[in-house]
């Protein structure tokens, strides 16, 4: 889709902390996959009883996930940004769009939205989602008048 620049009303880009808490579900999959395969490969060389296996447990989890993100960002690059009629999604370098009509909130203050019948999680900051939702509000209100 090609957005005018007079279009844009807010573009960002996820941020390290964004991506640490606002993880959809198949990259917490990933993460959790990762960790059972550290995990057994750690308990394969180690007691599990021992302090090294101990400390080299909480490395494996404070690496899948304290770093995980910084390769989502430099790996998945995503980016939102909100027009006037749509919000466009770039992840990967693919860019789905969707009409803001078909764009629903599904839990009051989180980050889980209804796009076109899927529930997805935006990993984007709170400001982006606060102006989402004020964008949804007032076309939905817009709606109503007619």
């Amino acid at each position: 889709m090609k957005k005018r620049a007079d279009d844009v009303l807010f573009e960002a880009e996820a941020s390290y902390k964004d991506l640490l808490l606002r993880k959809n579900m198949k990259l917490r999959i990933w993460e959790t996959v990762l960790f059972v395969i550290g995990m057994v490969l750690l308990s394969v060389f180690f007691e599990t009883r021992s302090d090294a296996f101990k400390v080299l447990a909480f490395v494996i989890a404070f690496a899948v996930v304290g770093l995980s993100p910084f390769l989502y960002k430099a790996i998945l690059r995503p980016r939102y940004t909100l027009t006037k009629s749509h919000l466009i999604i770039s992840i990967a370098g693919q860019e789905r769009a969707y009409p803001l009509s078909v764009v629903e909130q599904v839990y009051e203050g989180r980050n889980v939205y209804r796009l076109q019948g899927k529930k997805e999680s935006l990993m984007i900051s709170r400001e982006f989602l606060a102006r989402l939702d004020e964008r949804l509000f007032l076309l939905q209100r817009k709606g109503k008048r007619r």
